[in-house]
């Protein structure tokens, strides 16, 4: 196919070379050209692609079901082929919430500091070790040991061990509590702590198989996938205040499952000593709707505090327009924002 591509879009690029400047034609020259000129556009964009896809690989498969990834904005990244929320944007389009991405992208800078807390395989990690460069810091914070494995081989992997120093703990309003942390290998990305917990942990093979379904299925046989194969484990807590001191942050970036609150809680001094500090943080008001008092507390307090040292917040609507451009919506108001869509919300002074 590619060969016979080649041929004609030689032929007709040969045809109009031989006979530049020239208004006539012989009939069959004019017959060729009539039939086969309109394609030799489709045919070249084709050819560039096929040749775009053979010389640079996608993805990789590293053995263990690890898979390596080449996304499309240039970096690598390293994701379990078992993992089907995380995972599957990366290793089917080489991008993961293309909407963040770019908001990641626009908000730091070279030479910068980026925070990324439950840092999961190490998507943003490695696109912020990228854009920092060899001048600027990544903290990567991520709770799950099995996901930590392969954080650590992203981190390798993108190139970025000079400027990333990685925790292998839960980031909370405290340091040093020790708490049970749940999660599903299919869905890693929605691992959490035991707030009001109504889980329990799956018996024997925690992947999806035909021995280890029966959690995740109603009555009638029917997958619910609300339900998942819980594992558990224990962590250890810490406070950003309590690891970061004296440096100053340029991007906080928190996707920690409905913890955020407690993120802010333990990065008041942080945030109070980073004057040009944004943050991203994924927040949905069903966890306030469902959570308990003590929750909703923090939630206020999460709120005045930000507002307090000048933040609005505005959430991240989950599209890219055609011209790649992103969009926020306007400044929330308290009252909006606890009933808001789950999604990625923008905090800045």
């Amino acid at each position: 196919m590619i060969r016979g591509f080649t041929t004609t879009t030689t032929k007709i690029k040969n045809l109009l070379s031989k006979n530049k400047g020239v208004t006539k034609f012989s009939v069959h020259e004019r017959k060729y050209l009539q039939t086969e000129s309109p394609l030799i556009d489709q045919i070249d964009a084709k050819l560039d692609e096929l040749r775009s896809n053979l010389a640079n690989p996608h993805t990789t498969y590293l053995g263990r079901d690890l898979c390596l990834v080449k996304t499309k904005w240039g970096g690598h990244v390293v994701v379990p082929g078992y993992n089907v929320d995380v995972a599957v944007g990366i290793i089917r389009d080489g991008i993961h919430e293309p909407w963040t991405t770019r908001l990641v992208q626009e908000s730091l800078k070279y030479g910068q500091t980026y925070v990324n807390v439950g840092a999961n395989f190490g998507y943003y990690t490695s696109l912020g070790g990228i854009i920092v460069g060899n001048e600027g810091k990544v903290f990567s914070f991520e709770a799950n040991p099995v996901v930590f494995a392969v954080l650590l081989k992203t981190i390798m992997y993108a190139g970025i061990p000079n400027r990333t120093t990685a925790f292998n703990r839960a980031v909370y309003r405290n340091t040093g509590s020790d708490l049970a942390f749940f999660f599903d290998y299919q869905f890693a990305g929605g691992g959490h702590l035991e707030f009001d917990k109504d889980e329990e942990a799956a018996l024997g093979d925690g992947f999806w198989s035909a021995e280890s379904i029966a959690p995740i299925l109603d009555s009638d046989g029917r997958w619910v996938p609300a339900k998942g194969i819980m594992n558990t484990f224990r962590t250890k807590t810490l406070a950003l205040d309590d690891v970061l001191k004296a440096n100053e942050v340029d991007l906080l970036h928190c996707d920690v499952e409905a913890a955020e609150p407690y993120v802010i809680a333990g990065a008041r001094s942080t945030i109070r000593n980073s004057p040009n500090l944004r943050i991203i943080f994924e927040w949905s008001g069903y966890s306030f709707v469902h959570g308990s008092d003590e929750y909703k507390d923090t939630v206020k307090n999460m709120w005045d505090f930000l507002k307090t040292e000048g933040f609005s917040i505005r959430h991240l609507l989950p599209y890219v327009h055609a011209d790649g451009g992103i969009e926020l919506s306007g400044s929330l108001s308290y009252e909006e924002f606890i009933v808001g869509e789950h999604g990625d919300y923008f905090a800045t002074r």
